[in-house]
């Protein structure tokens, strides 16, 4: 079983965690291919980037023009090989060496009822709110709704990706959008392993004022707000996923 790592970056030397990042990835054991796909970064992002790709010969760094994360996915997958696309969040751990074998005993064996999953999510924080966010996104946004976000490393079913028209290009629930069209195919099913998020946004701006937010603006999506519009409010100007050259009132 061969996979596509897709790693979508922007600006991502201030979470600390590229370098990390990038190391877990060059020693996964396994058949794969990781392609980073860059925007215009002005940080060092690319450097750092091709740094690694000199030491892999499976590592390949791609120059992009996509103003936000779905098309620096979608870039990647349009250059990739592998029967099974790992889509790898910017500031997520997987889990050390093993992690894409965890993910071929979990589709390995059920194959034929499973076109897509995820693996167990855990932040670099103990708080009590994070802990419980990470539990209910295991146990019931995933296990009972079937909606995975990003930052759960999703992996999927080259072919059935495909089908679905791959990432929808939207600025923000991207995942959420991906995940209601995957589930025509099947439920997702979670590996054993468990990925480590940084919790830095909500350290930055105060885990209780960010969980409120969070849940603003889920709300905003079922009642149809403009998405474009929701990740200003989420970005705050601060460059996360897109780079916007006007304010957010504007």
């Amino acid at each position: 079983m061969r996979f596509s790592v897709i790693l979508p970056c922007f600006q991502e030397i201030r979470h600390g965690y590229l370098d990390r990042i990038l190391t877990n990835l060059v020693e996964q054991s396994g058949d794969k291919e990781i392609i980073a796909v860059v925007s215009a970064s002005d940080d060092g992002t690319e450097q750092v980037l091709k740094t690694y790709a000199a030491k892999c010969s499976d590592f390949y760094v791609v120059r992009s023009p996509a103003r936000n994360r779905a098309q620096r996915l979608n870039d990647g997958i349009a250059i990739s090989t592998g029967e099974i696309i790992l889509l790898h969040h910017p500031a997520t751990l997987l889990p050390e060496k093993n992690a894409l074998k965890l993910i071929e005993q979990t589709l390995g064996s059920e194959r034929s009822d499973y076109a897509w999953g995820a693996f167990q999510h855990s932040f670099d924080d103990p708080h009590w709110l994070l802990r419980f966010t990470s539990w209910y996104s295991d146990n019931v946004r995933v296990k009972q709704k079937g909606v995975v976000y990003l930052d759960h490393c999703p992996f999927v079913d080259r072919q059935v990706l495909a089908q679905v028209g791959n990432i929808p290009e939207l600025d923000i629930f991207e995942d959420t959008v991906l995940s209601d069209r995957l589930r025509q195919f099947s439920k997702p099913v979670l590996a054993q392993g468990k990925v480590i998020t940084s919790a830095r946004r909500f350290q930055q701006r105060g885990i209780y004022r960010h969980a409120m937010l969070n849940q603003l603006l889920k709300a905003c999506y079922h009642f149809k707000i403009d998405p474009t519009w929701l990740n200003r409010l989420y970005e705050q100007k601060a460059g996360i996923n897109v780079k916007y050259e006007e304010g957010l009132k504007k």
